[in-house]
């Protein structure tokens, strides 16, 4: 994609997902983001990277507290080959503390029913997440093991 294209292609993509949905006028603001805000609470960010020609969708958990080491523990778990995260990936905003859910998908072969499983996922990632960063919820006690039994080397 050329330059200003995956721009072009994330608006072409929210215009058909606000056909399909009846949410109406979608489309990325000046700064290149969409902001997409769920019963009032949950926030989804969508931007087309053009260095990498990605859709980044990302949601903000929440700020990390002072002393928060068991919270950060158990969202690094969680982030562990993406099984607590369905995916996505845990993070930290350069400029502040606040920990980051994001998922990256393609533009190139985006269409707007993936488009509408990615927000879909976003949301309900962020919302089972979001207690977990504040500290107001114990990690899961499955979902974060190794995908395989760890042993010696052998050469």
């Amino acid at each position: 994609m050329g330059e200003g294209e995956p721009r072009q292609k994330l608006d072409e993509l929210l215009s058909a997902f606000s056909k399909m949905t009846g949410v109406p006028d979608l489309a990325t603001e000046d700064n290149g983001v969409c902001l997409l805000v769920f019963d009032g609470r949950t926030r989804i960010n969508l931007f087309a990277d053009p260095a990498s020609n990605d859709l980044v969708a990302w949601s903000n958990l929440g700020e990390a507290a002072e002393g928060s080491a068991a919270t950060l523990r158990a969202l690094l778990r969680a982030n562990l080959f993406g099984n607590g995260t369905r995916g996505g990936m845990l993070g930290m905003m350069p400029t502040n503390d606040d920990i980051v859910l994001s998922f990256r998908r393609p533009l190139s072969t985006l269409d707007v029913e993936g488009l509408r499983d990615l927000i879909e996922l976003a949301v309900e990632t962020a919302e089972a997440l979001q207690p977990l960063a504040a500290g107001q919820a114990a990690p899961a006690e499955h979902g974060h093991e190794l995908p395989v039994q760890l042993g010696g080397i052998r050469g």
